[in-house]
């Protein structure tokens, strides 16, 4: 119980860091140099990417873009056993952003990180945008009926 109070408090500050302030050395500071990121292709310049450093460049070019940005925090489940060498966290969150522009967007997911002796080794984002056309407009017929 302590360890999740302790978890949701970091998790908070990490997304914060990460999201307004624009901090992503400093969300980033705990995890493994080889961390591996899934990042939705939903997002620009998304896929895999296999380091610390690509994990940063994604994120000051998002910064780059997106300017005004908040990451809010929804809900926090953290699977740990004390002392634990291995643990998984789970956040769903909602994104609100601004471009360049001045078009503003909103959208949620969730975030689950693969932790292994206190840092994440492995993040994988599942986005879900609001407002996408329904299935049945993006498919087109391939012959005529």
């Amino acid at each position: 119980m302590i360890a999740s109070w302790i978890m949701k408090r970091i998790v908070r500050s990490v997304f914060d860091k990460a999201g307004a302030k624009g901090d992503a050395e400093g969300a980033y500071a705990n995890a493994v140099d080889d961390i591996t990121y899934d990042i939705p292709l939903e997002l620009s310049e998304g896929g895999t990417v296999r380091s610390k450093k690509q994990v940063l460049d994604w994120y000051h070019k998002w910064y780059e873009q997106f300017p005004k940005r908040k990451l809010i925090v929804r809900n926090i489940a953290f699977a740990a056993w004390p002392l634990s060498p291995r643990n998984v966290l789970m956040v769903e969150w909602t994104c609100e952003e601004t471009d360049k522009e001045g078009k503003e967007y909103k959208y949620d997911g969730a975030a689950v990180t693969d932790i292994r002796n206190g840092k994440g080794v492995r993040t994988t984002e599942y986005i879900a945008c609001k407002g996408l056309p329904k299935l049945s407009t993006l498919i087109k017929p391939t012959a005529k009926v």
